[in-house]
């Protein structure tokens, strides 16, 4: 079965994070007829750094020039590009965070550059490529089922309205309910789950860090590995701010908490004094750059779906994409940046899907089938390799402070696995299996 004649080709994209934000933007630039759908009351995210590596940013560019300027609008490039990896425990000197000498593990020199930004300005930056008549916010999906007449996929919402689309593209983060359309809500079924690990969060003034800190600290990006937790600071000239992650391994189950609208929060209230005595094992640098928090804070729970991942992006005309279909830890930083690459073959797959005269179920099955043959294996790789970044900057084989090589060895070659991804040949691999798939499928194509 197919749409109606003389009704257009029509993406139904459900969440507007960055993935599905980026995917829009994508699709205008070639002519794709789009709809996203927000259950919020606006496009909104966290005031929190966010790093994007050079595959991601090859990946914008293809994507639409305008969303890699969107980032560098408001991107840092911190002092010299690199990532320095320090022993977060043994600082010589005195106790004074400002004149201590932390041991170099190594420095993760990024190839093409390290940029990053509050995820909020990168968002306010690119929502303004989009149309506000392409978008529906306080849209709550409810589930996804298909019109019996025309065969094409029928959004219905919890407020009643019911919405049709060629395809479905679920962005709509670990707590996916177009997942959930797809592979139900079994517990033995795919999910986000919790990773044993939870984190801390918060930007701080850039003058306070420095003066806290010292200058040197406060220039690069600097990781601090220790046993069962690490810390992360980040410092962002562009908004004058040091953003600052503490990550802790937690042996203990998250607390699932019944609400009107989850069924399980990942944010909890927390305190200043609560985090400090996480590092207390800590140097004086880590412990005064926790100390920066704010009395009152939250600490979120790091979900991911290695123990429960998807068995396809793909089902019919509906797909996933971003955390939806592949959440992972943030240690390895490449969540968002996948969401990006992902956003790209799907822009360029349902663009040959548009100019179809006919789309029927099976091409657009075949065609969504294809994007998730492309992205399936790479993005499982994060999810893994992602926990095992954790895992080293954590200590958990061995003292791996004492350890630089290995640990330096390890942790450059997962970064490069990242970073030197082919984007190009990602898109050329994908059109050509399109072709080749889509002529079988449908003469009409």
């Amino acid at each position: 079965m197919t749409r109606p004649a003389n009704s257009p080709f029509e993406v139904a994209i459900v969440g507007g994070g960055i993935t599905g934000l980026a995917l829009a933007v994508g699709l205008l630039k070639r002519n794709v007829s789009f709809t996203i759908y927000e259950r919020a009351e606006n496009f909104g995210e966290l005031g929190v750094g966010i790093t994007f590596t050079p595959n991601a940013q090859r990946a914008m560019e293809a994507l639409d020039p305008c969303v890699l300027q969107s980032f560098t609008n408001v991107a840092s490039a911190p002092s010299g590009g690199t990532i320095d990896f320090v022993d977060g425990v043994r600082e010589q000197g005195s106790e004074d965070p400002r004149t201590s000498t932390a041991a170099l593990l190594f420095q993760l020199h990024v190839k093409g550059g390290y940029k990053a930004c509050r995820r909020c300005d990168f968002v306010d930056q690119i929502v303004q490529h989009i149309p506000k008549d392409r978008v529906r916010y306080r849209k709550w999906l409810d589930s996804i089922e298909t019109d019996d007449e025309s065969g094409r996929a029928v959004l219905k919402f919890r407020d009643g309205e019911t919405a049709q689309a060629d395809v479905v593209i679920g962005c709509d983060g670990i707590r996916s309910q177009v997942r959930a359309s797809m592979f139900g809500t079994d517990e033995l079924g795919p999910r986000a789950q919790y990773s044993h690990q939870l984190g801390y969060r918060g930007m701080v003034p850039l003058a306070q860090a420095t003066a806290v800190l010292g200058p040197e600290k406060t220039s690069s990006a600097i990781l601090h590995t220790g046993p069962g937790a690490f810390v992360l600071t980040i410092p962002l000239a562009e908004v004058h701010a040091m953003h600052i992650e503490a990550f802790i391994m937690d042996k203990e189950e998250w607390p699932e908490i019944q609400t009107n609208s989850d069924s399980k929060r990942y944010v909890l209230p927390a305190t200043r004094d609560e985090a400090t005595k996480a590092f207390v094992e800590f140097g004086p640098t880590v412990r005064s750059a926790v100390s920066m928090f704010p009395e009152k804070l939250e600490k979120w729970a790091v979900f991911d779906m290695l123990e429960a991942p998807v068995p396809m992006f793909a089902k019919g005309r509906v797909c996933l994409a971003g955390d939806a279909a592949h959440a992972s830890t943030p240690n390895q930083g490449g969540g968002a940046e996948f969401g990006i690459e992902d956003a790209l073959i799907l822009a360029e797959v349902l663009a040959v899907l548009a100019k179809a005269p006919i789309v029927s179920g099976v091409v657009a099955s075949e065609a969504l089938a294809v994007y998730s043959e492309v992205r399936y294996e790479r993005s499982q790789w994060l999810v893994r390799s992602s926990r095992r970044t954790g895992e080293l900057c954590t200590w958990k084989d061995r003292d791996w402070g004492l350890a630089a090589e290995e640990l330096s060895r390890d942790i450059i070659s997962r970064s490069h696995q990242l970073w030197d991804h082919d984007t190009a040949g990602m898109v050329s691999d994908a059109l050509a299996i399109l072709g080749e798939r889509i002529r079988g499928a449908d003469t009409a194509f």
